[in-house]
């Protein structure tokens, strides 16, 4: 099982994305992450993110493929693209001390603080996932009461 991502341009049409999951739950394939954003044209791109083998990529590749709403799907390689996530964090009540440790940490991991009230925080931290996911566990449950992330976006480095 590896990681794949496809990036699928399709039309912003109700319903889509129920048929894309449900292909991926009928074959119990568990969707890591799903981004969908609108591209100038006012398509929309779908940005899939799974662990399949090589058989049942290429089966998924060709099933959403055939989407009549569909215009293309492209295999992203994590290694030439651009892969970023973004979360956000608000902890918990906190002594002084255990804020301004806190503070060190979101912003060694390149995050910033964007409101502080009352001794709670809700920090902003975009990166990999793997930084973000290493701050959360590190952070952890005594000291975070909420954490959104967006999933992970992800554009080809390739320029054309």
């Amino acid at each position: 099982m590896k990681t794949r991502i496809f990036s699928v341009l399709c039309e912003n049409a109700p319903g889509l994305m129920m048929r894309i999951s449900r292909d991926f739950t009928r074959r119990q394939i568990n969707i890591d992450s799903i981004t969908v954003g609108i591209e100038p044209s006012g398509m929309a791109r779908i940005i899939l993110m799974f662990k399949a083998d090589d058989h049942m990529a290429e089966h998924l590749y060709r099933v959403i493929s055939r989407l009549t709403q569909v215009i293309n799907v492209e295999v992203l390689d994590p290694k030439t693209s651009i892969v970023r996530e973004v979360a956000l964090l608000k902890t918990k009540k906190m002594s002084d001390k255990e804020m301004w440790k806190v503070v060190q940490q979101v912003e060694k991991a390149g995050g910033r603080i964007l409101e502080s009230k009352g001794n709670a925080l809700v920090a902003e931290l975009s990166g990999n996932h793997e930084d973000i996911e290493q701050l959360v566990q590190t952070l952890g449950p005594n000291v975070l009461q909420e954490v959104a992330r967006s999933g992970q976006v992800l554009i080809s480095r390739e320029m054309g």
